[in-house]
């Protein structure tokens, strides 16, 4: 079978995103005007009803509205990770797109949307656009996205393969609902048991968190030259999520011995939470961690535990009646953070401990199902991996 190397501009239509200024945007819909997305909107799916700009209807040209089968890549981002990413439009929408956009309108005589799409999200094609250019803003330029080179073969034989990755990832898309079922069913419980925080329906005593706290510290800077590949947990920001922790990218360090690195070092049941970005994420320690480090954007909690169980501390962070009370006193808005004054006078509520043992008890049988659910989703997107590099090498 032979497999010809086409330039991505000779099998579709790369259409440009809608500039505008700031003055010609509104955030509501007026007669006259048509909804534009950004690249927010990009995710998994097109999340077309999101983050909608409305421009004067004149800004936008027949060809810029967004048509199914239409692929939609973020090319312009402060972020690498962001650059690159791509979302398929289901049906025709009177919706078009913005500057830091771009649209792959594929030929269907000549390549198959759901092959093209699969070859934009393969490492081939995400190792290229992480070289993109721009030391601060991430950029691929349209002469240069429009001469990379697509792997193709016949035509029958690019809709088997997608077909294939299709069902592929149709399977690791259901494992990664059922985790954030998981994650839901929590919040829900904790609400259902303890109420809203910001309402206290169960009339809770409140207090402020420094009267729960053993210990209260922050990490510290510096850390960099001690990263090895083995030796003691370094916990950083990206390891910290809503109510649990992510251990995808944890690093390692080794740790000198000074009251600087003692003073940052975790112990079992400690609370984290982050201070200067993402308010909200918090996680509890658990006994493979305990013994590591943490870096400047965590504050460490320990808790008195006659008064808070450390998994309820954190699930009550991680609500968003705490994001409320972290958004007020975080007044310089989303580069500041919090102190810890602002973490002291965090006012909690005191739930009966008995009553925080049993979310814990609820929490720790999840967790130990969503453990499972990791395992396999983590599978998944291994077999993903492997049939994509796969497919575009002809060895599918």
């Amino acid at each position: 079978m032979i497999w010809t190397q086409c330039k991505l501009s000779e099998v579709a239509t790369l259409i440009r995103g809608i500039t505008f200024s700031k003055a010609e945007g509104v955030d509501s819909p007026e007669v006259g005007r048509v909804p534009v997305i950004r690249a927010g909107s990009i995710q998994k799916t097109l999340l077309v009803n999101d983050g909608q700009i409305w421009v004067p209807e004149e800004k936008v040209k027949p060809h810029q509205f967004i048509r199914k089968n239409d692929i939609l890549m973020c090319t312009s981002s402060g972020s690498s990770d962001l650059v690159g990413k791509c979302a398929k439009s289901d049906a025709n929408y009177d919706i078009s797109f913005g500057a830091f956009c771009a649209g792959i309108r594929p030929d269907l005589k000549k390549v198959s949307p759901s092959y093209l799409y699969h070859f934009l999200n393969s490492p081939k094609f995400k190792n290229w656009t992480k070289k993109s250019s721009g030391a601060n803003i991430k950029n691929i330029r349209a002469s240069e996205l429009a001469e990379f080179k697509i792997p193709l073969p016949p035509l029958d034989e690019q809709k088997r393969i997608a077909a294939i990755l299709d069902k592929a990832d149709a399977i690791r898309q259901k494992r990664k609902q059922a985790i954030e079922l998981a994650d839901e069913f929590l919040r829900s419980v904790f609400l259902n048991m303890f109420g809203d925080p910001v309402t206290n329906p169960k009339g809770w005593e409140i207090c402020e968190l420094k009267d729960c706290l053993d210990f209260l510290t922050s990490g510290s800077r510096g850390w960099a030259k001690y990263y090895t590949e083995e030796g003691s947990k370094f916990i950083r920001i990206q390891n910290v999520g809503k109510n649990k922790l992510l251990l995808n990218e944890l690093a390692h360090v080794n740790a000198p011995v000074t009251r600087e690195a003692e003073r940052t070092r975790v112990k079992v049941n400690d609370v984290l939470l982050s201070i200067t970005a993402d308010l909200g994420r918090s996680a509890v320690v658990t006994e493979d961690l305990s013994g590591g480090y943490i870096n400047q954007h965590l504050a460490l909690l320990r808790v008195k535990t006659k008064k808070l169980e450390p998994q309820f501390l954190s699930a009550l962070l991680s609500s968003k009646g705490a994001l409320r009370q972290f958004k007020a006193k975080n007044k310089a808005a989303v580069k500041a953070g919090l102190n810890f004054d602002d973490i002291r006078t965090f006012e909690v509520y005191l739930p009966p401990l008995r009553t925080q043992a049993k979310y814990l008890s609820t929490y720790n049988a999840t967790m130990k199902n969503l453990n499972s659910l990791r395992i396999q989703h983590d599978n998944a997107e291994a077999f993903f991996s492997s049939l994509s590099q796969k497919a575009f090498s002809g060895k599918l």
